[in-house]
Order: structure tokens, then C-alpha cells, then sequence
């Protein structure tokens, strides 16, 4: 039977050298009334130990953690692990550690997930929501025990949490105009429209399009789905078998756009020449379709970046959080 070593305790060091562990622990904080003699010899004991500070203890004393909490909706999705790359490096290069939890677009994982980040006594958490408002009277809860909240890509109406996020509606605007350059005027909008303003705001920006080109807005034209690849494809094919025509589709993300784009392509159409695809965000996943396509780039890296800098601001600099505006990061549409 394997046998595991106890862990060095501040107590340990204090008894070897026989002092008080309040001596040591003042000593390894370069506190001020503990001499130059007895700092050395208490680093040099914990270094020979082997001994390693307890975090969460430290973070109860000095009343921070230096961990950040880092919320996502999705592993599986290159935007967002592009973006957590992001904010793990600008967190590193300020003195903070990040932790990664995935709530899979489930409210009650995601309280599961604040609930624990709250638990372990985090700093701050940068939040990607699931949306409604189940969660709400957490959020609050959170604020009123001192935990900073940034929304990155998604944010949360109805409360003041800053966001870092592109302009969605401008990016819906111009990846449906370009469809329509291209003599497309039966385009379907995929995905969800209602609950995450992430999703309205693309929404509204596909029929400000269809607007401004003088093309009515269809509702048949409307496919909701939820945010998953299995119910795209689903939606997508039992549309597609009723032959109602269409030329183009916007698509709210990755996986839904690999779901319908599949779905085309099964029941034999081709990819752009019967239907241009107009996509936000996930690349990896949709090029797995091996057909051309216009996506958002939503520049995740700097999204991450920018997010990790705003909640580190807030909470080293101590002011209410409408000191601070919201960030919008410059989106793009490429062709891929």
C-alpha cells in the first residue's frame, strides 16, 4: 500500500525551530517585526521541508486569493478556448492563476460552478452565462461577498457588471449584408434568438440587414434551435425536407452551424452554390465541413486578454464598478 506524506504545516516549521507558528508565519510574510535573522532561518527551514503555503488559508488572512474564475459554455468550441488562452496569459503576467469550469449551457452547472468558485474563495470570476435569469439571485450574492464579476461575450441585462464583448449586432449587420451581395435574398437566420442578448443582438442585426436591402422579413425563415450540433442537424433537415427555398443562412455559432451545415450537405445541395453559409465564431469545428464559408472573427485572444485586464482593474484599483465602461473589441468578416 503506497504511503502518502503528511504536508509540511506552518506548525511543523515552528516546532523544529521552536517558535510559534504566528513567528513563522509573520517571518514568511516579511513582516515588519520579525528580524532579519529569524526570516532567514524560518525560509531556510521551510525550504529544507519542502514546505508549500496553503492558499486558501492565506487568501482568509490577507483577503485575496490571486485566483480568478474563468466560466465557459463549451469545450468543444475554439472560441472559447482561444479566448481562456487569452486570459491565462494576461493573468500570469499580473500575478494571478486562472480556473476553468464549463456549465455546458446548464443553469443549474452553472451554479454548481459559482457556487464552488465562491466556496474556494476566488478573487474574481469572468463570466460566460448560460442566460436567463435563474441564476440571478447568485450573481447578487456573489457581488455582496466581494467576488468581482466581468462578462466576456455574453452579458447579463438587467444587472451592472461590466462586459467585454464585440458589437454582435454590427457583426450580424455585415455577415448578412455580404450574403446579400452575392444575390442572396431567401437567407435563413439559425440558432437562438431570445434569452442571451449575444443571440438578440445577432438576431436584430440579420433583420436590420434584410432591411436595408428592401427584403422582407420572413418568419419561416426563422429557424430556432438550441445550441448543440444534434438539434441543428435535425432542424435543419426537416426544413430543408418541406422545399421551402433558400440561398443563404447566418448561423449564431459553431456547433449549430456544423449541425445544419451537415444537413445540407446530406440531402445534397451544394455549399455556396445553392446556399452561402454565414457563421460566428468556431472555425476548427466548420471546417470540418471542407466548404468555403464567411465567418465573424471575433478576435477571442483579445477578447480574453481585455477581460482578464478589466477584472484585475476593478479589483485593484478599489472603485465601484461604474467607474469602469464596458469594452468592445473589433470583429471582422473573413472568408475561410
Amino acid at each position: 500500500m503506497r504511503e502518502f506524506r503528511k504536508k509540511v504545516t506552518l506548525k511543523d516549521i515552528a516546532e523544529s525551530l521552536s517558535v510559534t507558528s504566528a513567528t513563522v508565519s509573520k517571518a514568511l510574510r516579511n513582516s515588519d517585526d520579525i528580524s532579519l535573522e529569524m526570516k532567514e532561518k524560518v525560509k531556510k527551514k521551510a525550504n529544507e521541508l519542502s514546505y508549500r503555503p496553503n492558499i486558501l488559508a492565506r487568501s482568509l488572512i490577507v483577503n485575496s486569493s490571486k485566483l480568478l474564475g474563468v466560466i465557459i459554455p463549451d469545450l468543444r468550441i475554439s472560441f472559447f478556448s482561444e479566448a481562456v488562452r487569452g486570459m491565462y496569459e494576461e493573468a500570469n503576467r499580473k500575478g494571478y492563476e486562472i480556473i476553468l469550469m464549463v456549465h455546458d449551457e446548464k443553469k443549474e452547472k452553472e451554479k454548481e460552478k459559482l457556487e464552488f468558485l465562491s466556496d474556494i474563495h476566488v478573487d474574481g470570476i469572468l463570466l460566460n452565462a448560460v442566460g436567463g435569469k435563474a441564476n440571478y439571485w447568485l450573481f447578487q450574492k456573489l457581488s455582496e461577498e466581494g467576488i468581482k464579476i466581468v462578462c466576456w461575450d455574453r452579458k447579463l441585462e438587467g444587472l451592472e457588471y461590466k462586459s467585454v464583448t464585440i458589437d454582435d449586432k454590427k457583426a450580424s449587420f455585415e455577415l448578412t449584408s455580404k450574403i446579400i451581395e452575392l444575390e442572396r435574398k431567401n437567407i435563413v437566420f439559425l440558432g437562438p434568438n431570445t434569452g442571451i442578448p449575444v443571440a438578440k443582438d445577432r438576431f436584430e442585426g440579420y433583420r436590420e440587414a434584410l432591411a436595408a436591402y428592401s427584403i422582407e422579413y420572413n418568419p419561416m425563415l426563422n429557424i430556432q434551435t438550441f445550441r448543440n450540433y444534434q438539434d441543428s442537424y435535425k432542424k435543419m433537415s426537416s426544413f430543408l425536407n418541406k422545399g421551402i427555398k433558400i440561398d443563404g443562412l447566418v448561423s449564431v455559432g459553431g456547433l449549430i452551424t456544423y449541425g445544419a451545415g451537415k444537413a445540407i450537405l446530406d440531402n445534397n445541395l451544394s455549399i455556396p452554390n445553392d446556399i452561402v453559409l454565414g457563421e460566428f465564431g468556431d472555425n476548427d469545428i466548420v471546417n470540418r465541413l471542407g466548404v468555403p464559408f464567411y465567418t465573424v472573427f471575433q478576435n477571442p485572444y483579445k477578447i480574453g486578454k481585455a477581460a482578464v485586464d478589466l477584472l484585475i482593474r476593478q479589483l485593484e484599483i478599489g472603485v465601484k464598478d461604474n467607474h469602469f465602461q464596458d469594452v468592445v473589441i473589433e470583429s471582422e468578416i473573413l472568408s475561410r
